[in-house]
């Protein structure tokens, strides 16, 4: 019924237009009322920050995964296409294909590009990792890596992970597999120039660090507070903290909730920014993803956009899933096969996790 009124409606618009119109010679100017409805059943429509989702060249170029991701999401991430290793090939080698690729389907769509990410450890070239740069040299070559890349894409990047997963979870420096770690006598100073470099060329692009286990390690928040209170102190911009949440139905709310408020407590912009929700906690092989446990699924996603939507309106910058569809999930390799992580399912249809999304938003 609700679509026979509709278009009764429109006819009756577009019958009154053109008798209105008719003495004057001016073509008829329709305009379609937006569906409150549809705003309550989209999570792109209803929230009042962005939707992102991490996201592949290769899964872009299907028709059915690319018209999901404009549907209901507003903002992409590069899943890997815009890291160091897959941009930087050489000390005057860049590749951009892939990610000129990723930036161009963004501005196509009219959606936002968050870039991820400028500096991170797992990311070095293996060419510069065996190069054996002294701290004058490293931080020469990665300031240009940086100017070059934020150039390339001002304007098109919104945001960027400046620096990612630099402490663990007590609150100590990552020094395992670091070259940072492993070249600067004062890490913490290196990035917060990093962070300079990257406003120097691109004043507008809001400057994130992102980790992981954020709310739930104490000892990583306390670090990262003291990292923001040093970049302040000294200079360094800094506008957002991100969390990347790949958490489980069974984490703990509490635990997540007050974590995330505590975040919150810096002032700056706060970004869920790899979110998944585990729901074969204990990895079985025979585990089904029955409608009870959809249904706690739901709950789980419910409850943290609720987290999320009780900081500050002006602290919200996103919720990022990482990936689109379960078909995509990394969780599947890296976890177990038999996962269900995301808001769709294989066939890109919604699940009652996305449901949940929608019940936890204002």
């Amino acid at each position: 019924m609700k679509k026979y009124s509709v278009m009764i409606g429109l006819l009756l618009l577009i019958g009154s237009g053109m008798w209105s119109c008719s003495d004057s010679g001016e073509e008829p100017v329709v305009e379609i009322p937006d569906d409150p409805d549809e705003e309550e059943d989209n999570i792109r429509l209803k929230a009042k920050f962005d939707i992102g989702a991490a996201v592949t060249n290769r899964e872009l170029s299907g028709a059915q995964y690319a018209n999901t991701l404009r549907t209901h999401y507003s903002q992409i991430t590069a899943e890997f296409e815009m890291k160091m290793a897959h941009i930087w090939k050489g000390e005057n080698n860049y590749d951009w294909a892939a990610a000129d690729e990723m930036v161009n389907f963004a501005q196509t769509n009219n959606m936002k590009v968050h870039g991820h990410t400028l500096v991170w450890y797992s990311s070095f070239p293996n060419w510069f990792k065996s190069a054996n740069y002294d701290s004058a040299a490293f931080e020469s070559r990665v300031k240009t890596y940086i100017e070059r890349v934020v150039q390339r894409y001002k304007g098109k990047v919104v945001s960027w992970d400046v620096a990612n997963e630099i402490f663990n979870d007590n609150g100590t420096l990552r020094s395992e597999n670091c070259p940072v770690y492993q070249t600067f006598r004062d890490p913490i100073a290196f990035y917060g120039r990093c962070f300079a470099y990257a406003r120097a060329i691109d004043p507008d692009a809001k400057l994130f660090y992102n980790d992981y286990n954020v709310v739930l390690a104490s000892g990583k928040r306390g670090a990262m507070r003291q990292m923001v209170n040093r970049f302040q102190a000294d200079g360094y911009p800094i506008d957002g903290l991100g969390d990347q949440f790949h958490y489980m139905v069974s984490t703990n709310r509490n635990t997540i909730r007050n974590g995330l408020t505590d975040m919150a407590g810096s002032g700056l912009l706060i970004h869920i920014s790899e979110l998944d929700i585990r729901v074969n906690v204990n990895r079985e092989d025979d585990y089904v993803y029955l409608p009870s446990e959809q249904a706690k699924h739901a709950e789980a996603y419910r409850d943290i956009v609720s987290f999320y939507e009780s900081i500050p309106q002006n602290q919200k910058f996103a919720i990022t899933t990482w990936g689109v569809a379960d078909n995509g999930t990394w969780l599947r390799d890296w976890w177990h096969p038999k996962e269900y992580p995301l808001l769709f399912d294989d066939s890109f249809q919604k699940k009652r996790a996305y449901e949940g999304f929608l019940e936890g938003l204002n």
